[in-house]
């Protein structure tokens, strides 16, 4: 489990064909930021990588549940698309807009082909099923998704 602050992290949980993801955080924002740092930690070794490329997205989803799978969803199409290993990730913001949530990300990352020993396993989706955000005890809150291996 890697944590960045006392009242926020995020851990893989074990799950029957594929693998969970848990992270949590004071906000949404946070536990939404540290369910991707799981993620990011599945794929590969990020120890001592300094992100060279800067990616910007917003992610929107009918409801927190949406988001988050749609969010996860993103960060691998990035992935694939810009053939990197994503070395870290930020939420600037999260919003609940009524009709339904949005999320802005800043996402860094290095060429895949300098660093492709980093790579640990392949991450094919995020999965709705079972995907969750609360608010837990003491106002924090828990996001949770599970990823296809």
């Amino acid at each position: 489990m890697a944590t960045t602050a006392r009242n926020k992290g995020h851990e893989t949980v074990e799950h029957t064909a594929d693998m969970g993801l848990r992270g949590w955080g004071a906000t949404p924002a946070e536990a939404l930021e540290e369910t991707a740092c799981a993620l990011l930690d599945l794929m590969a070794d990020r120890g001592g990588l300094e992100g060279e490329l800067r990616f910007e997205f917003d992610v929107t989803g009918d409801g927190p549940e949406e988001l988050l799978v749609e969010f996860l969803n993103e960060l691998l199409s990035l992935s694939d698309v810009e053939e990197a290993v994503l070395t870290g990730v930020t939420v600037k913001w999260c919003v609940d807009e009524g009709d339904g949530w949005a999320l802005r990300a800043v996402v860094n990352g290095v060429p895949r082909t300098e660093f492709r020993d980093r790579m640990l396993r392949e991450v094919k989706a995020a999965a709705s099923y079972g995907a969750s955000i609360t608010r837990v005890g003491g106002g924090q809150w828990t996001a949770l998704c599970v990823v296809d291996l």
